[in-house]
């Protein structure tokens, strides 16, 4: 289907299905252009080390090949690929990652299970008038279940490791269906849901219910007669538990409303909104026709328009441990001042190395919020574990690795994170900045302070004496850097002393 400059494109790896959605916005709502899912039960691939098999690899690779096909023509900056809880947990995701990764043309970003969560309730609001009722929005997917509650914007978020497919291959094996087998899969799922009901309990106006199993469930109240169109009430859990305990195994379910290719893994998913309703005493839900794509849209939508949740984050960080910004902003307007020098020589793509430079200068000193010996080590962890609203795991990894080695010996990345190269002269203009505003002076520098690189081991900073002359701390640090850099990375950097 042709596409043009005002699409965008939402691909979601799911555990139990391959998501894509192609839309443009029409008076701020979604306007549908294509629509395309594919069962690819990922997670079913998963063995008991956590290894995703061949044969799951392979369902992947052939509706990624179909999913490429239809990306053609929507540009590539306004498209956004994501993997949740099976990207997340399989020990081999790597390997998987670089296949997938040659047949799309496209990074893949791996999200956090709240980052998730937040993703979904975008969608969700953006399918509810805007209104200042507060929300619970429940997401049961083929791997983990969401729970968040928001207004505008979510308050409270929980991604907990419990979907449709690993409850239905964890508790109905072979699909065998008992009212035993039903019982600990309930328990099971209210022992997870436990710890977090007390902030969720009587904290919402109105719950609303996504994702393919709590749609399933509606469709089939709604053709019995069980609920009202659009709704799951607790009573008609009830009556469709009765009708699901009354059949020995999923492939004999035949209950109006239920599909064919959903019948696996219905058993699962049910037992957790089941047991999602007993925990929070819930009446009912209503069921709302956006998930995690409509969010991811509206997200990469938002970043392209200066609403970019990341930056929001970043102002988060840096009040919560108490940053200098000052200091990080003076740092970071050099960095943007010396970058075109080396853009012709990075990995990164530029329009991405602006932002990532910039956040990594911002955030560069966080780690002095733990101590000061060491502090960009310490930085570094916080920025690589923390739950960072609007990153994905490799856009965190990513900035960690700068923060890590703005200063002292650099350090190549880890071989375990994947997508994350040493773009070294990115991280030479980060280091070199700091070492420049080391003294945290104020005043702008001067002018005539410039960077030039005739390759990415070859960089040139120019400096006016006089100024080097007043700064003799700054010019020892600087010669100090020049035989860190040769010595460690092999990268020549000559400093010029201009009259």
């Amino acid at each position: 289907m042709a596409q043009n400059c005002d699409s965008y494109a939402a691909l979601d790896l799911g555990s139990n299905s391959f998501h894509l959605l192609i839309a443009s916005f029409q008076d701020g709502k979604l306007r549908v252009i294509d629509r395309h899912k594919d069962i690819v039960r990922l997670a079913a691939g998963l063995d008991d080390d956590g290894c995703l098999s061949e044969d799951a690899q392979i369902r992947a690779i052939e509706s990624l090949t179909k999913m490429a096909d239809r990306l053609r023509g929507v540009p590539r900056r306004q498209i956004r690929i994501v993997g949740t809880n099976t990207l997340r947990a399989a020990s081999n995701a790597n390997e998987f990652m670089a296949k997938a990764e040659a047949v799309l043309g496209l990074p893949i970003n791996i999200i956090s299970g709240t980052e998730e969560a937040r993703l979904v309730y975008l969608g969700v609001a953006n399918d509810f008038s805007p209104e200042k009722q507060r929300r619970l929005v429940i997401d049961i997917g083929g791997g983990s279940t969401e729970l968040v509650i928001g207004t505008n914007t979510p308050r409270q978020l929980e991604s907990l490791p419990m979907g449709c497919v690993s409850f239905s291959m964890r508790y109905f094996k072979n699909g065998d269906i008992s009212e035993k087998a039903f019982k600990k899969a309930v328990n099971a799922a209210r022992q997870m849901i436990g710890p977090y009901v007390e902030p969720f309990r009587d904290q919402w106006d109105e719950a609303v219910g996504s994702s393919g199993t709590i749609r399933s469930i509606g469709k089939i109240l709604t053709e019995q007669k069980f609920s009202d169109a659009g709704y799951i009430s607790a009573e008609g859990l009830e009556k469709l538990k009765d009708q699901l305990l009354a059949t020995d195994t999923s492939r004999n379910l035949a209950i109006p409303g239920l599909g064919d290719d959903r019948k696996e893994v219905f058993i699962g998913g049910f037992a957790v909104l089941y047991a999602i309703f007993q925990e929070l005493d819930m009446q009912g839900l209503h069921v709302s026709a956006y998930a995690i794509r409509e969010g991811i849209i509206h997200d990469l939508a938002g970043r392209l328009n200066h609403r970019d949740r990341r930056e929001d984050t970043i102002k988060q960080f840096i009040i919560q441990y108490g940053i200098d910004s000052a200091q990080g902003g003076r740092i970071a307007d050099l960095c943007a001042r010396l970058l075109p020098s080396v853009t012709a020589y990075i990995s990164t793509p530029q329009h991405e190395a602006e932002p990532l430079l910039r956040w990594a200068a911002q955030l560069h000193e966080l780690g002095l919020a733990v101590a000061h010996g060491g502090y960009h080590k310490h930085g570094a962890y916080i920025i690589g574990n923390a739950d960072m609203p609007g990153f994905s795991r490799q856009e965190q990894a990513r900035l960690s690795f700068l923060v890590a080695n703005h200063r002292r010996k650099p350090k190549q990345p880890s071989t375990l994170t994947y997508g994350v190269t040493a773009d070294w002269p990115l991280i030479c203009v980060l280091r070199l900045a700091c070492i420049l505003y080391r003294r945290r002076q104020p005043k702008k520098l001067p002018e005539g302070i410039s960077l030039s690189s005739t390759g990415a081991e070859e960089l040139t900073l120019s400096i006016p004496e006089d100024w080097l002359s007043i700064n003799p701390l700054i010019a020892a640090d600087l010669d100090d850097e020049a035989d860190l850099l040769n010595k460690s990375l092999n990268i020549k950097l000559s400093i010029e002393r201009k009259n």
